[in-house]
Order: structure tokens, then C-alpha cells, then sequence
């Protein structure tokens, strides 16, 4: 399996429920119509065992950006009903 380099094109850094939840969208460097995104955790309801990971890998930054936003923005919801913290990737 070979190594794939990543750019970073831009870094979140957000703060919830006390919380430190750092983002970043990235593009592999060989092929700049694949877009990911990493947060560092990832949220998990009451009812779920498992967190919440979300889909990551899309074919234009825009898109990559709103999805990102939006999970962000779904992680606060389920923190403010009582939702907890799973570990994400290493940032």
C-alpha cells in the first residue's frame, strides 16, 4: 500500500461544550478532484454505542466545506441534548 501526501487546504478550530474540535479539509496531492475532511472527535447520541464518523471523502471543496459545517454544526445539537464525546482522528 502506497503513502498518500496530503494538502491541507484549510483548518478548523471550534470549541463546544468545552470541547476542543480541530478540522481540516485536505486534498491528496496527486489528484485535486478528491476532497476529505478529519475532525479530531466525533460525537455520539444517547442511544447510539457507536460515534457518529462522518462520510469524508467528496468531489468538490464546497461540498466538502458545508458537510463539514454541517457536522459541526450536528455535533453541538446532540451535545445539548445530552449527547457525549468519542475519539476522532489525530490531529
Amino acid at each position: 500500500m502506497s503513502a498518500v501526501i496530503y494538502t491541507i487546504l484549510k483548518e478548523f478550530f471550534v470549541e463546544i461544550h468545552q470541547h476542543q474540535v480541530k478540522a481540516r479539509i485536505m486534498s491528496p496531492i496527486n489528484d485535486d478532484s478528491v476532497f476529505i475532511f478529519q475532525t479530531s472527535l466525533y460525537y455520539k447520541s444517547k442511544s447510539d454505542s457507536d460515534p457518529n464518523q462522518p462520510a469524508s471523502t467528496f468531489t468538490s471543496y464546497a461540498n466538502a466545506e458545508r458537510h463539514l459545517l454541517q457536522y459541526l454544526e450536528e455535533f453541538q445539537n446532540t451535545l445539548d441534548l445530552g449527547g457525549h464525546v468519542a475519539e476522532g482522528a489525530k490531529i
